[in-house]
């Protein structure tokens, strides 16, 4: 299923907040607008290189580059009327975390409101929006919580190394391209803690989880609107089409259960095989119905730990034709993991087959191979007659539930948060 991409508005030129410095790049001479009084860093949008404020000349920070469009429709100028108040977008940057397997990346907006008060608004894939507000740290940032006040604490989740990829409008910091800091997040009480740390400064925020119909609701886009409304249907159509097969896989899995036993018991006996005597056989009558019979091998005897033993089943009809059913390795192994010692043993196999000849015929079981320690195993043999196979239930089973599981995922990556 293809989704098209969310439709970009128009570019605003500027925001509408009053300019209250009117600037000049030192690289290129274009012309550079200060909106808000705590800005320390302004992209310029001709050259892109990264200027700092806040001296008595401009500086250059870093040469910059044109960021690739934003992950949603949020643009520089755009007005958001937030439960806040209005807020306009002012800048935008673009972070790359990674760790020891991975990187990724999440945007932020930097949205300012008239009367000087700033938010961001991050978006990450996997969690989507957030509204972050700056607080302070009243207390010494502990290696596994973040103080958040009134003796309060949230526990850090992770602690990563960062850099910022490029930026565009005006920030609050001082903001490079390549600059690396330490990000470190937290959560408490429906709340998400950020601490961005880097050798000069800490700084601390705390968001509130905000969904992309809010956004786009205080953005006033009805296109994106409508694009949510169709992605959250199909979303909800995948994961209903997802449950629907998981309880087929369900229903399949509790037949694979019944008929595992299904059909009459027509002989069980238990059989000694070793490497002096290799082979064993016994004589039983089975009629041509058409039905399959089931034959049914369990190890009675203890394997030692790391080792195994083979066993074939063939079949002799009365006509002397040998046919050979299956073959059964019986093993006990052990190892050590990340958590620890862990031991797994396969005591049980079988197959079915279908009589061509009414008559007596005979079962022979074959010692083929085993561990060098193995000299030899007892094994329980068990036929069954009209048995209702149970192996495409489970074949089943696995396969609807498979299908069931990615659509949940698909569902529950196509709707928007």
């Amino acid at each position: 299923m293809t989704i098209q991409p969310l439709p970009m508005p128009p570019r605003t030129a500027q925001p509408k907040l009053p300019v209250l410095k009117a600037l000049t790049c030192p690289k290129c001479g274009a012309s550079l607008s200060q909106f808000t009084p705590s800005a320390q860093t302004i992209i310029c949008q001709s050259c892109r290189s990264h200027v700092a404020l806040g001296g008595e000349a401009l500086s250059i920070l870093s040469a910059g580059q044109h960021l690739p469009a934003p992950p949603m429709p949020i643009q520089l100028g755009q007005t958001l009327k937030l439960a806040e108040g209005t807020f306009f977008v002012l800048g935008r940057v673009l972070y790359e975390g990674r760790d020891d397997e991975d990187t990724w990346r999440w945007t932020e907006w930097l949205l300012g409101a008239g009367d000087g008060r700033l938010l961001w608004l991050s978006y990450f894939r996997k969690e989507g929006f957030v509204l972050f507000r700056k607080m302070r740290l009243r207390e010494p940032l502990g290696k596994r919580t973040i103080p958040i006040g009134e003796g309060r604490t949230a526990p850090i989740n992770e602690r990563y190394p960062a850099r910022i990829i490029g930026a565009e409008g005006e920030l609050t910091f001082r903001a490079a391209a390549g600059d690396k800091l330490t990000m470190i997040e937290g959560a408490a009480g429906g709340k998400k803690y950020s601490v961005q740390q880097t050798l000069s400064e800490i700084e601390a925020y705390e968001g509130t989880p905000i969904s992309s119909r809010a956004i786009a609701e205080a953005l006033g886009d009805a296109e994106w609107l409508k694009r949510l409304e169709i992605g959250n249907n199909r979303a909800e159509l995948l994961s209903a089409i997802g449950l629907f097969a998981l309880v087929f896989a369900a229903l399949a899995l509790l037949m694979f259960a019944v008929t595992s036993n299904s059909g009459q018991l027509i002989d069980r006996r238990t059989l000694a095989l070793s490497t002096a005597q290799r082979e064993a056989r016994f004589p039983i009558q089975l009629v041509a119905n058409g039905r399959p019979i089931q034959i049914s091998l369990r190890l009675r005897s203890d394997l030692p730990k790391d080792t195994f033993a083979n066993v074939e089943v063939s079949v002799i009809a009365p006509n002397e034709v040998e046919t050979f059913i299956f073959e059964k390795d019986f093993y006990h192994e052990t190892g050590y993991d990340e958590d620890g010692y862990w031991s797994e043993r396969d005591s049980f196999g079988s197959a079915a087959f279908t009589v061509e000849q009414s008559g007596q015929h005979e079962i022979e079981l074959n010692f083929s191979e085993g561990s060098p320690s193995i000299t030899g195993v007892t094994v329980e043999v068990s036929l069954r007659r009209n048995v209702i196979l149970s192996t495409p239930f489970l074949i089943y089973a696995i396969g609807v539930g498979a299908l069931g599981v990615a659509l949940m995922i698909a569902g529950a990556v196509f709707k928007q948060k």
